[in-house]
C-alpha cells in the first residue's frame, strides 16, 4: 500500500542464512534509523502527511462528512500500523524532527508472520481496536473485510501459484511516506539502499513486493529494481470515482540483485496449473 514527492506512497524465521536478522550497525546509513515504539507518533504523521491525497487512504472514509473523523481514523491507523510492524517487523525513519520524520517506511520482514504479526495479541498491542471503535460500520468493512483481506488474499495467491517467487523469502513493504521536507534529498533511495545491502540482496531466495497506490509511482520503484505484476481494485471500479468509490493498487515485485523475473518462465502456467 505504500513516495519521493510529498508521497513515494505504499500501502510479510528469523535468521542468518535468509537475512531475516537485523543488522548490528547502521553506521553507512547515519540518517536512518531502527524505529522503536517511542516513535510511533512521529512515524504515523509522516505517513499522515504523504498519504493525505492518496486515492486508497481516500476511499476507505470517503462516505465520512466530518474531516475530523475522517482525520482520526486515518492517523490511528498508521499508529497501529507502524506500532504492529516495529514489534513484529522493521520501520525505518529518515531525518527525524520535532514531531515527524522526513521519510518513513514499514516493511513486514521473511519471519514476521511465525513471529506473530497478524496475531489476535499483536494487533490489539498496536491498537488496531481503537481503529475498529473509531470507525462507522462502512469505514470498519473498507478497512478490516475490504482492503485487509484483499491485500493478504492476492499476496497468498501470487506467492503461492507463481513459481518465480514460490518458497522464497518476503520483505514486503507495507508504507513507504515522506512529507514535503524530504522532497529532492533522496531519502527513498537511502531506505531502499539499506534494505538491499542489509536484507534482500544477502541471498538469492530474497523477494521485495509492495503495492502501490498511485500509479506514478511504478516508474519510481522500477528505478529500484521493482517489476509490475498486476493491478488489483478495491470498491466498485465500474462507474466509480477513484479516491472516492474504488483504489486501484499495482502489485510489483523485485527479485534479489534486481534480477529481471519477468524473463522467467513461470512453470504454474507452463504446465497448466491455473
Amino acid at each position: 500500500m505504500s513516495s519521493e514527492a510529498a508521497t513515494i506512497t505504499e500501502s510479510s524465521n528469523s535468521n542468518e542464512a535468509d537475512g531475516g536478522e537485523k543488522p548490528d550497525s547502521i553506521s553507512s546509513y547515519d540518517h536512518v534509523k531502527t524505529l522503536d515504539q517511542s516513535d510511533v507518533k512521529k512515524a504515523a504523521l509522516t505517513l499522515f502527511e504523504a498519504f493525505r491525497t492518496d486515492a486508497l487512504a481516500k476511499h476507505l472514509t470517503s462516505h465520512i462528512d466530518d474531516t475530523g473523523i475522517r482525520d482520526e481514523i486515518e492517523l490511528s491507523l498508521y499508529e497501529c500500523y507502524v506500532s504492529q510492524h516495529i514489534s513484529k517487523g522493521l520501520c525505518l525513519g529518515i531525518n527525524e524532527g520535532d514531531d515527524r520524520f522526513e521519510t518513513v517506511a514499514v516493511w513486514s520482514l521473511p519471519h514476521s508472520e511465525h513471529a506473530g504479526l497478524e496475531s489476535f495479541n499483536t494487533l490489539m498491542e498496536s491498537g488496531f481496536y481503537k481503529v475498529w471503535f473509531v470507525c462507522d460500520p462502512v469505514a470498519r468493512e473498507k478497512i478490516f473485510q475490504g482492503m485487509m483481506n484483499l491485500l493478504e488474499d492476492t499476496f497468498e495467491r501470487i506467492m503461492s501459484t507463481d513459481s518465480r517467487f514460490k518458497g522464497k523469502n518476503v520483505y514486503t513493504l507495507v508504507y513507504l511516506g515522506s512529507t514535503k521536507a524530504a522532497r529532492g534529498k533522496g531519502n527513498a533511495r537511502r531506505m531502499f539502499n539499506y534494505m538491499f545491502e542489509n536484507y534482500l540482496d544477502k541471498t538469492s531466495n530474497n523477494i521485495g513486493y509492495l503495492e502501490s497506490s498511485s500509479a506514478t509511482n511504478i516508474p519510481i520503484y522500477e528505478k529500484f529494481g521493482f517489476k509490475f505484476y498486476e493491478d488489483i481494485c478495491l470498491g466498485n471500479k465500474a462507474e466509480g470515482v477513484e479516491g472516492k468509490d474504488y483504489a486501484v493498487m499495482n502489485v510489483m515485485v523485485r527479485d534479489s540483485y534486481a534480477h529481471d523475473w519477468t524473463k522467467d518462465e513461470n512453470l504454474h502456467v507452463s504446465k497448466g496449473k491455473l
